[in-house]
């Protein structure tokens, strides 16, 4: 049972004391970028239980945890390359990223789940009051579960009047709660639709300066990837180059499996691969685990193994293609979206149960 008690009326001026309570281990109602949230201290996480008992919290759904810094994210978070280039894209700002929690991050914070909920929030007062207190918050909404978010300290107090020690007065800045995009696992997903699309967060990924590309080439395709490599850099993205590094005579293989390599593993987002032909490449890179490289020829090609296949490499030919047409498949490559329609994940899920089985 939730005792009654004075909520403090308090306004952004009076920051020294809205500190002296949260590091006393007192739930109070904040105003965010994006709508009212109840903070407790991560550092008295013992407050968790009240705090779940006043909003009426039946679920284990964790709290999101609300950082000051970059910094913070590190601490409690292991972060992938994509997480990485999620957080630098989105934060601060009105997403909150479900990723995979650090060791020694207290399991009450994460409900006993093996992730955590992480948010940086676009507002100055905010991020001032968390480095105050020297510690993250676990800032869930401010509402009854299930019920309308709060967007002003008025509808604060008229779910938790006499329930919390204290509520910012003011407004939110935003009528709607944060996106929240899980992503720990391999696939994107949208667990709560807020300011920004899950096709704009997808999109971020595909930004020049958010990606990193694995060219390789034999003697056959030098040129091209030479050129390409200046063209990506225009573009904004980071390379990583496996040679060849000359006309002189090699084997594809040399240069193009570390390439599928690096993209299997994560190292590099993507891969763009040549020799004379684009067939031996091909057929190397589609040797390594989890790549999935399409031979192109043409523009209309490149755009439909994005969108249906997810292809991670792209194979052409130096001595078949012209110079225009390689810059124009590359970009069109770099610039689509996989589409995730149930029938092309269904049929990449079974080249991947076909992976396994030859494992």
């Amino acid at each position: 049972m939730v005792m009654k008690m004075k909520t403090e009326r308090l306004h952004r001026q009076d920051m020294n004391r809205v500190v002296e309570l949260l590091q006393a281990g007192k739930i109070v109602a904040l105003p965010s970028d994006t709508v009212f949230g109840l903070a407790i201290s991560i550092n008295h996480i013992e407050t968790i239980d009240r705090l779940k008992e006043v909003k009426h919290r039946q679920d284990d759904r964790p709290f999101p945890v609300l950082v000051s810094s970059k910094s913070q994210i590190n601490q409690l978070a292991l972060l992938s390359r994509r997480d990485v280039k999620l957080v630098r894209h989105w934060m601060p700002g009105a997403m909150t990223l479900i990723v995979n929690k650090a060791q020694g991050v207290d399991s009450r914070v994460t409900s006993g789940k093996g992730t955590i909920a992480i948010r940086m929030p676009d507002d100055p007062w905010l991020i001032d009051l968390i480095r105050k207190v020297g510690y993250p918050l676990l800032m869930p909404s401010a509402n009854i579960t299930g019920e309308k978010e709060a967007r002003s300290s008025d509808e604060v107090l008229a779910y938790f009047d006499g329930l919390i020690e204290g509520v910012v007065e003011g407004e939110s800045l935003l009528d709607v709660s944060s996106t929240v995009i899980d992503a720990s696992s391999k696939k994107l997903v949208e667990v709560r639709k807020g300011p920004i699309s899950l096709n704009e967060v997808k999109k971020s990924l595909l930004q020049g300066g958010n990606m990193k590309i694995a060219l390789a080439a034999d003697h056959g395709g030098y040129q091209y990837k030479e050129i390409l490599k200046q063209k990506l850099d225009e573009w904004g993205y980071e390379v990583e180059d496996f040679g060849t590094h000359s006309e002189d005579s090699m084997d594809y293989s040399d240069a193009v499996y570390p390439a599928a390599k690096a993209v299997s593993e994560g190292r590099c987002d993507r891969g763009i691969i040549f020799c004379g032909t684009g067939i031996g490449a091909s057929i190397t890179a589609n040797k390594v685990h989890g790549i999935r490289c399409a031979l192109v020829n043409d523009v209309a090609v490149a755009e439909v193994t994005r969108l249906h296949n997810d292809s991670n490499v792209l194979a052409m030919g130096g001595r078949v293609i012209s110079e225009e047409t390689m810059v124009q498949i590359s970009k069109t490559w770099l610039d689509t979206l996989f589409s995730e329609d149930e029938r092309h994940q269904r049929r990449i899920d079974k080249i991947a149960a076909i992976e396994k089985l030859e494992e």
